[in-house]
């Protein structure tokens, strides 16, 4: 059977992270990925930081295989941008010229009928090219693209379990930090909005603001939640409503009419799960029986949660109540 095999994926490029999320989605159930790099490390040997990504054909008239390996990556590739990951897979014109007009995959070129809306060019081409094409593609922010990978197949199996993208500003305010010295105490302030529905369930910048303080002078203002949202961007419009309702909230954020000095613009990507974090056993069944404890899906809560949820799960490990294997990721 499918789920009784053991495989072994090397490395967590596009190639693998790919291999082992469409294996468990035929329906291999134990496979693990073994890494030098994650996604997010960056050096020279670990390319997807550093590259830009676009669908073009690499195959030739006459090569069947590749043929077939690039329909089906436009066709899935179509869809994410259409239907999931459209912060990181983007639907755009391209526009392909060479120089050479006797080359077959120039001139009658075996896609034209797998694209959306092929053209060939023969006017306004660039200096020197003598053929070109345009049709509609795709491009891939790789980096964004990598994590995304990284998280389905980290969560594959539990439907429950999204990301959550957050945004704050972090601002410098030693100002209010030395309220210390008056024997005034900084505050901690939030304001939880009329769209917040349950913690698990936080929507744009309409949700929940809040001004956290930190010992190091710097002041995090927020934030946002949003889910399957991949953009590592900060959004400059986001920026200026957070600081607006935070300033609301607090003040003496401003100084002599003057705001408070802004460190960074960040964003982050937290697992969030649907009806609370998921804290359980799972057992694997192959050469030798390993016991694995899950312990993911705080969101934005996780710190605080953090001493309460480790205890149950070593509680969880002693008295290991385990319910039936339903799936083992591991990365």
């Amino acid at each position: 059977m499918k789920s009784s095999k053991s495989i072994v994926v090397i490395g967590a490029g596009i190639t693998g992270l790919t291999t082992a999320l469409l294996l468990m989605e035929k329906g291999y159930k134990n496979i693990l990925v073994v890494v030098k790099y994650l996604p997010g490390s960056m050096c020279i040997e670990y390319t997807p930081p550093y590259e830009g990504a676009h669908w073009r054909i690499m195959a030739k008239n006459d090569d069947i295989l590749l043929q077939t390996s690039d329909t089906i990556g436009y066709k899935k590739f179509m869809k994410l941008a259409e239907n999931e990951i459209s912060t990181c897979i983007e639907i755009t014109p391209s526009f392909d010229y060479y120089d050479d007009d006797s080359v077959p995959e120039f001139t009658d070129p075996w896609f034209k009928d797998v694209v959306q809306n092929f053209k060939m060019l023969k006017d306004c081409l660039p200096q020197e090219a003598k053929v070109g094409h345009s049709y509609t593609t795709i491009l891939v922010n790789t980096p964004v693209y990598l994590k995304w990978l990284e998280i389905k197949f980290k969560a594959f199996g539990d439907n429950a379990l999204f990301p959550t993208r957050g945004q704050t500003v972090v601002v410098k305010a030693p100002h209010i930090q030395k309220k210390k010295k008056k024997k005034k105490k900084k505050k901690t302030i939030t304001h939880v909005g009329k769209r917040f529905l349950t913690i698990f369930f936080i929507t744009g910048i309409q949700g929940i603001n809040y001004v956290i303080p930190r010992s190091d002078g710097t002041i995090v203002l927020g934030g946002t939640a949003n889910k399957d949202d991949f953009n590592p961007f900060a959004d400059d419009a986001v920026n200026k409503i957070l600081l607006e309702k935070t300033i609301k909230l607090c003040p003496e954020l401003v100084l002599n009419n003057q705001p408070s000095e802004i460190v960074r613009f960040a964003v982050g990507l937290r697992p969030t799960r649907i009806g609370g974090p998921c804290i359980e056993n799972e057992i694997l069944n192959n050469l030798d029986t390993k016991t694995f404890t899950h312990a993911y899906g705080h969101g934005g809560f996780e710190v605080q949660a953090s001493w309460g949820s480790v205890e149950y799960v070593i509680e969880m490990t002693e008295k290991r109540n385990l319910p039936v294997v339903s799936k083992i990721a591991r990365l």
